[in-house]
């Protein structure tokens, strides 16, 4: 059974290949355009997708979108009309798009694909974002809830999985959007929303939520564990340009230009101060989202996606506060990992067997027949993983590119920027050499998994979510000594532990590194330059390399 599963219009478009119940092939469409989130239809991506599995379309079983299209034209097309005259221009904008390609999808679909238009078929955004999560984690029964900006009707929905099978339990519906509510805000905080949202919570650690109140009001507490969004403080519900009216300001003063000096500091720490606000309020709605799934699906697993399962303190509070003793956030929780779910929730209900536990390592490998001119061969990845170390020891600040590209936010160690954890400016240079001005922004931090107790303060039941970078945890005092510049300023690390057997050769770097420095620590971070999309191929890698302010680099065996 080949199902093609595909996400496109909204950000981060992608297309996954799931045979018999496996992911074999899923990539992100910007990976190919060097377009940041990138929302065009994924051609690329697609016949990514069909050359790894050497299959041609229409030897596909079954297309499937991860949303359906009616159903989201008929929540604009109301929410506008409800609107107007306000939405005067937005609803022109609408009926452009939408009276264009977007009504006939699934003929554009069979089109591009070369299948029949038979076998294209569409499954609600919501339950695409809750199968990625539920069947790529290890459990056969779990919560399930998926806390997001918007599809058709729903933005929050819960959920239970056991076996092949998804019930859905409860849904909030739009306006009503915790994650349109964030990014909201980081428009009004001058950053761009759909792109940014991650900065707020950067943010947050450097203010006082003392506009809790108003937050308060703005996504007040609702029955059955739920929400409800004051709707005369936002231009969401119609327009998607300016997401907040005059209303939002007299509740929490001017907001930030783009481009203006970011208000972090006494005596106006405004900027970090709404973030910190906005973080409180959005992890005592989860919470209560998260009581009420209890309650219906009284599981000790708990499976998270959406756009707000990338907020890694929200998770350590679910974890922390929560009634669930496990957490799992697959390794793609937005709408590019919603293309893999859309996939899987067709294979499951065509009674395909579970998969695997989640890997990251979908995308393309390297192509050796690619190499670059002028690389020198270091033997082996033993010798080239050796040198690579000693270099890190020296204090070099080194580019490292190895296997499939991963699929999701996170580069996992397979395309990443490396550098001692010891050298308390260690971030700022990291940061200096891929041309990151942001320095507020936290750094991410490796470390071995059998040597992680040592390190980290990881709560019961934070595993899956610790190898694939998706939470925060208490830094002990050895990594405070050792790494004081991935400490946050909560006391917390934005940790990837490295298990051995999933993946050892970083397991086996990170070893190296230990034995040379008495800390087996590397800070790291995508490699991607400011405003750029990760490194795909070894061509890129040394294009970026030349542009960045790197010490070396390493691809596979050579360097």
């Amino acid at each position: 059974m080949r199902v093609l599963g595909i996400s496109a219009f909204h950000r981060d478009a992608a297309a996954a290949l799931v045979v018999d119940g496996t992911p074999v092939a899923a990539a992100q469409e910007e990976r190919f355009t060097k377009k940041r989130l990138d929302p065009a239809f994924p051609t690329r991506a697609i016949r990514y997708c069909l050359r790894e599995a050497d299959i041609t379309g229409p030897e596909l079983d079954e297309v499937v979108f991860y949303e359906k299209p009616l159903r989201k034209f008929e929540r604009l097309l109301v929410t506008q009309l409800r609107a107007f005259p306000r939405a005067t221009k937005p609803f022109a904008h609408t009926m452009f798009l939408w009276l264009g390609d977007r009504l006939w999808l699934k003929h554009k679909i069979a089109e591009e694909v070369g299948v029949p238009i038979g076998r294209v078929r569409f499954i609600e955004h919501q339950r695409s974002h809750a199968a990625s999560a539920f069947f790529l984690s290890p459990f056969e029964e779990a919560a399930v809830l998926t806390v997001d900006d918007a599809g058709e009707w729903a933005t929050t929905t819960l959920a239970e999985g056991r076996g092949r099978n998804l019930t859905v339990h409860a849904e909030t519906h739009f306006p009503h959007s915790l994650g349109m509510l964030v990014a909201t805000i980081t428009q009004f905080l001058g950053f761009e929303p759909g792109h940014d949202e991650a900065k707020l919570e950067a943010l947050a650690l450097l203010g006082a939520p003392r506009f809790e109140a108003a937050f308060e009001q703005l996504v007040a507490p609702a029955d059955a564990g739920s929400f409800a969004i004051d709707t005369t403080c936002f231009r969401f519900p119609f327009d998607a340009e300016r997401l907040w009216d005059q209303a939002l300001e007299e509740r929490l003063g001017p907001p930030r230009f783009p481009g203006a000096k970011l208000r972090i500091e006494a005596p106006d720490a405004r900027d970090a101060d709404v973030a910190a606000s906005l973080q409180v309020v959005l992890e005592q709605r989860v919470l209560a989202l998260c009581d009420e799934l209890w309650r219906r699906v009284p599981s000790k697993n708990l499976c998270f996606a959406g756009a707000l399962a990338t907020n890694r303190a929200l998770n350590a509070r679910i974890l922390a506060d929560g009634p669930f003793r496990r957490l799992f956030v697959p390794p793609d929780p937005g709408e590019a990992g919603a293309a893999l779910g859309a996939a899987l929730a067709l294979s499951a209900a065509r009674g395909a067997e579970r998969a695997p536990e989640a890997d990251a390592a979908l995308g393309e490998a390297l192509d050796p027949a690619f190499a670059e001119e002028g690389a020198r061969q270091l033997g082996n990845v033993d010798a080239a993983e050796t040198v690579l170390a000693e270099r890190l020891a020296a204090g070099a600040c080194m580019g490292w590119v190895r296997g499939r590209m991963p699929f999701g936010p996170h580069s996992l160690g397979t395309r990443s920027i490396l550098a001692d954890a010891r050298d308390p400016a260690g971030r700022g240079r990291l940061f200096a050499a891929i041309q990151e001005s942001e320095d507020f922004l936290p750094c991410g931090i490796a470390l071995p998994a059998d040597r992680a107790a040592e390190y980290v303060n990881a709560p019961e039941g934070a595993g899956d979510v610790l190898r694939l970078a998706h939470v925060v945890v208490p830094a002990k005092d050895a990594l405070q000594r050792a790494a004081p510049s991935a400490v946050l300023p909560d006391g917390t690390a934005w940790v990837q532990v490295v298990d051995a057997e999933r993946d050892p050769r970083f397991h086996r770097l990170l070893t190296r590194v230990g034995e040379r420095t008495g800390a087996p620590l590397l800070l790291h971070a995508s490699f991607r330059l400011h405003g750029a999309t990760l490194v795909r191929s070894e061509a890129d890698a040394v294009d970026a390399f030349h542009r960045s302010r790197l010490d070396g680099l390493v691809v596979e065996d050579r360097t």
